[in-house]
Formats: C-alpha cells, sequence, structure tokens
C-alpha cells in the first residue's frame, strides 16, 4: 500500500489546489511545502522499508498487468523528484505571481509529480507505458499556461511528440509481448538466440519512441517550442526531471525486459549511439546561435539530456553510471539554471542575450548561482557536471570498439566548447560590461527565490567536491540494472 500511497498524495494534493482560491497567499504555499515534506517523507520511508517493496500484479489480460515495485532506481529518481518539487514550490510562490492562475497551475504540477511517481515505481513495461502517457497528458496544461499563440504551439508540438513517441513504443512493446516477458528483472529476458530482426526493429522502435520525451533526434523539435513559453517553474522540471521519464523508460527497456549484455555490437547499438551523438553535437551548436535566454537554455537540454542517453546505450556498468550520475548532476544544474533565469526575467524583464550587461551587479546572487550551475553544466570541476562527463568518456573509451570509442570522447569535449560558448558568454558581459557602462542599482533578490538557486548552487559544488558517496550509489543502482 505504502507505492500506491507514493502516487496517491501528490494526486490528492493536486485535486486540492485545484481549489484554491487566486493569489498564491503565503499560507497556500506553507500548506503546499507542509504537504510536499509528508510526500517526500513517505517515499523516504518506503525507500527505507525492509527489502524491495511491491504490489500484487493486476492483469488486464494473461501477459498485461499493472504493478508497482520500489527498487534502487525507483529510489533514487523518487527521492530525487520529490527534492526538486519541494524547493521548485518555494521559487514558484514568488514567480507565480507574476504568471497568475496559480490554483490551476499547482494542481498540475502535483498531478504531474504522481504520474513521474508511476513511471519511476512501474514494474513492468505495461505499467510505465500508462504513468508514461499520463505524465505527458498532465504536464501539458503547464506549458499552455499562458495560453497565447505561442504556449499553444509548444504545447501542442510538446503533446504530439510525446504522444507520437508513445505510440512507435506501444507498437514495439505488442512485438515484444509476443516474445517475452514485459516484466522488469535485472539483466533482462531474452537470450542471443531469440533476438530475430523483427524483434531487434521492435526494441528500436520501442527506445525511439520513450527517447522522444528526452529529445532524442529525430523527435527532439518540441524542446525548443515548449520550453520558452513554459513558466519557469515548469519548463524547470520538465527539463531537469519530467524529460527524464524518457530515459527511465529507455533504461527499464534495455536493461530490464530486453538485456543490455545482448544488445553489445549490434546495429541497433550503433544506431543508437549514432543519434545521441548527432543529438548532443546539434543541441550544444545550436545553443551558440540564440540571442533568447530560454531558447539558448531549451536546446543545452537536448544537448545534456542526451548525455544520460548515450550512457544508457554505451550498455556496460560504467556508461550506465555516467548516465545515472549525469541524471542527478543535471537534475540540479539545469533546475537552478532555469530558476535563475526566470528570476532574471521577472526581476528585471531581460530575455536576451545582448541586454545581459551589468546583470552581475543588479542581481548578484542570481548571477553568482547562474554561474555555478553553469560551470557544473560545461563539466568543469570540481563541480558535479564533470563526474558524469568523465564516466562517459571513460566508459566509451573502454566499453567501445574501434573509432566509436575514439568519437565519444571527441563529441563531448566539442559539446563542452560550445557549453561554455553559450554559457560564459552572457555571463562574462554580465560581470564586466566595460568600464563605460553606466551603473546601475542593484534589483531586491526574493529570499524565497533564491533560497531555491543556493541550494541547487550549493548542491552541485559540495557533491562535486566529495562525490565518493554520490558514484557510490550510482555504481550500485547500476550493478543492480546489468
Amino acid at each position: 500500500m505504502i507505492l500506491y500511497a507514493v502516487i496517491l498524495l501528490p494526486t490528492l494534493l493536486g485535486l486540492i489546489c485545484a481549489f484554491f482560491p487566486p493569489g498564491g497567499s503565503k499560507k497556500q504555499t506553507a500548506f503546499m511545502l507542509l504537504a510536499q515534506a509528508v510526500i517526500t517523507g513517505v517515499v523516504l520511508f518506503a525507500v527505507c522499508k525492509g527489502g524491495a517493496p511491491s504490489t500484487p500484479p493486476i492483469y488486464f489480460t494473461e501477459t498485461l498487468t499493472f504493478s508497482l515495485m520500489m527498487d534502487p532506481l525507483a529510489a533514487f529518481f523518487c527521492l530525487l523528484t520529490a527534492a526538486c518539487w519541494l524547493l521548485t514550490i518555494l521559487y514558484a510562490y514568488v514567480y507565480m505571481k507574476h504568471e497568475g492562475k496559480e490554483p490551476r497551475f499547482y494542481a498540475f504540477l502535483f498531478l504531474t509529480e504522481g504520474m513521474v511517481f508511476g513511471s519511476a515505481l512501474a514494474a513492468d513495461l505495461m505499467t510505465l507505458y500508462l504513468f508514461y502517457e499520463l505524465t505527458s497528458l498532465l504536464s501539458f496544461p503547464l506549458v499552455l499556461h499562458s495560453q497565447n499563440f505561442k504556449a499553444l504551439l509548444g504545447a501542442s508540438k510538446y503533446l504530439y511528440y510525446s504522444v507520437g513517441g508513445a505510440f512507435l513504443a506501444l507498437f514495439g512493446m505488442a512485438v515484444l509481448s509476443g516474445s517475452t516477458s514485459l516484466s522488469f528483472c535485472s539483466g533482462g529476458h531474452l537470450t542471443a538466440g531469440e533476438l530475430t530482426p523483427t524483434l531487434m526493429l521492435a526494441i528500436f522502435l520501442t527506445v525511439l519512441g520513450f527517447s522522444a520525451k528526452a529529445g532524442l533526434f529525430p523527435l527532439h523539435n518540441w524542446l525548443p517550442s515548449a520550453h520558452p513559453v513554459a513558466p519557469a517553474p515548469a519548463h524547470a522540471l520538465l527539463s531537469g526531471i519530467i524529460a527524464k521519464v524518457g530515459a527511465i523508460a529507455v533504461i527499464r527497456t534495455i536493461y530490464c525486459v530486453v538485456g543490455a549484455e545482448i544488445l553489445q555490437g549490434t546495429w541497433l547499438q550503433t544506431v543508437c549511439l549514432c543519434l545521441a551523438l548527432v543529438t548532443i553535437f546539434m543541441g550544444s551548436f545550436m545553443g551558440c546561435t540564440e540571442n533568447g535566454l530560454k531558447k539558448r537554455l531549451a536546446y543545452s537540454s537536448i544537448s545534456q539530456i542526451s548525455y544520460v542517453l548515450l550512457g544508457i546505450f554505451i550498455l556496460s556498468p560504467l556508461g550506465l553510471t555516467g548516465a545515472l550520475l549525469q541524471i542527478f548532476f543535471h537534475a540540479a544544474a539545469k533546475i537552478g539554471v532555469f530558476q535563475s533565469a526566470g528570476a532574471i526575467i521577472y526581476l528585471t524583464d531581460v530575455s536576451t542575450i545582448d541586454r545581459f550587461p551589468g546583470l552581475g551587479k543588479r542581481l548578484p546572487v542570481t548571477m553568482v548561482c547562474f554561474t555555478m550551475l553553469a560551470l557544473s553544466l560545461v563539466g568543469i570541476p570540481p563541480f558535479g557536471g564533470f563526474h558524469s562527463k568523465w564516466y562517459l568518456a571513460t566508459a566509451a573509451l573502454e566499453a567501445l570498439p574501434g573509432a566509436m570509442g575514439y568519437v565519444v570522447p571527441a563529441i563531448l569535449l566539442a559539446s563542452a566548447l560550445f557549453t561554455a560558448a553559450y554559457l560564459f558568454s552572457p555571463i562574462v558581459h554580465s560581470f564586466f560590461p566595460g568600464k563605460d557602462f553606466p551603473a546601475q542599482t542593484r534589483v531586491h533578490e526574493p529570499a524565497a527565490m533564491m533560497l531555491s538557486l543556493v541550494v541547487f548552487s550549493v548542491s552541485v559544488l559540495l557533491l562535486g567536491l566529495f562525490p565518493n558517496g554520490v558514484i557510490s550509489v550510482m555504481q550500485s543502482i547500476a550493478g543492480t540494472l546489468m
């Protein structure tokens, strides 16, 4: 029952929030913070409960079931989700005064959290697919929040790509269900002798379909349209957590249904690696061409989330460890960067890079946090993002044969240089506008906004300086999946 509670509590909270009066009062925020703290406590209790909690399967048919389990991967992603939601509520208290329509926003925010929990806790591919679709449908209104033409276009693209990808995955699942169990187990169910060409194509379609939410080329085009139009708290979670549901689904498909070992060296691995590398390079390069702050960060998300997929497709324990580290450190850094961007737009109405000069003096706390988080996204030590990228490059050199083992680190290095170019440029201009730049007064930075930014910034620094605990946890999770 505890696993059902993890999903039902945020769902119930979302329904309660729908009846809040507009205005976003302190009492409402305090209630939501307390409720989210309780949800986090319930998740922690479920994680710490002896053994691996699971629910009895509910049978739709003889082969299709609904069931939940709390394994190490689910525990990690649920805890990360709960913590990020808690900090985002605090930030949204200030920011959503700018957007309005708070009851609807919070209702769908918490409903989406419940579906993300369900995606992580799924014990079989059918259950995961159900929550994957519900995550898309319930996060759609978050992108549509402002209800103008651009929001409608961005939200429609997000929904079409997500649902279209899900249909691809469903087709692949239908073929898979005829050859193997869709329940999750360590190492998967299939053996090398069972891999027919038809089955390989089904696996590829399933992986490609789920990767749509993670922005894998050629199903990436929704991100540059959806991110700039969503409210800052929503698009921060969209990049940091919600898009990772696609990555979790890919991990479950490859490592818990099929089996990573039998896919090593196949055309499927090669094609998936190539798609991930194209996405990483393209996203980084396109980020350098954008003047709009939120759109630049949207292209950054395309690149950074594909680092996760790259680690998954390496099909080795070291690669999977790098992918899990990237899920963790990217969530903290990208949510913080998007929240920084939202604070800049909210407090100064600056939304393009060419207006950044002097922001370092006007918003010192915001811009210092932005700088720290950007350093992590680039992968500069001692910030946390360095460790995930190091593991990915090392895994490629160790596990991938021939030229591919060297191509991966080369693309990672090129991507890091492009990332530095599009993130460091606004930072330099904000702190060093030039001696002839007119002096500007400091803008008040609300404590509720800054607390969230500071927590994320300090986290990527401290966990980058002392990474052994995080790395050990990710290695342990990867070990349970191989």
